[in-house]
């Protein structure tokens, strides 16, 4: 663990040997966020992410790729007033898929996933994302 961030370095003998999926990739792809396998309790301070450098891990093996390919939607968000709206948004675009301009917001490369559960979460999105779930297919967005 001689390139990972001072915070994961500290922790580096109850770190050593265990296993984790890569969920992202941060700092321009120099460093990437794993999440450990195991129950929160079993992990050093209970913390199932962590930022490891490329370098300092072993990859024995890679994940094989599912058959069905999901799109994962990050959030963007507009204000309207003082509400503060979230949008599905495909990554990589500014546009929601409702049509709505709105603004991502990164994280050191890394951007919050839509939550179609958050009580903020816009109407027209949900809507489209749910006939996307029943028809399985592509949906037409309308025009802004």
């Amino acid at each position: 663990m001689e390139h990972s961030p001072a915070s994961t370095r500290a922790y580096r003998s109850m770190l050593i040997g265990r296993e984790g999926l890569v969920v992202a990739v941060l700092r321009n792809g120099k460093v990437a966020l794993l999440k450990l396998d195991g129950e929160w309790y079993d992990l050093p301070e209970g913390v199932q992410r962590w930022a490891v450098a490329w370098d300092d891990l072993a990859i024995h093996e890679p994940a094989g790729e599912s058959e069905v390919a999901v799109q994962t939607y990050v959030a963007g968000f507009t204000r309207e007033g003082r509400v503060l709206k979230q949008h599905a948004v495909v990554p990589g675009t500014k546009v929601a898929i409702c049509s709505s301009p709105v603004k991502p917001l990164p994280f050191c490369g890394w951007s919050l996933t839509f939550s179609p559960n958050a009580p903020q979460a816009c109407a027209t999105c949900l809507t489209l994302l749910d006939a996307l779930d029943r028809d399985g297919s592509m949906v037409t967005m309308p025009a802004p």
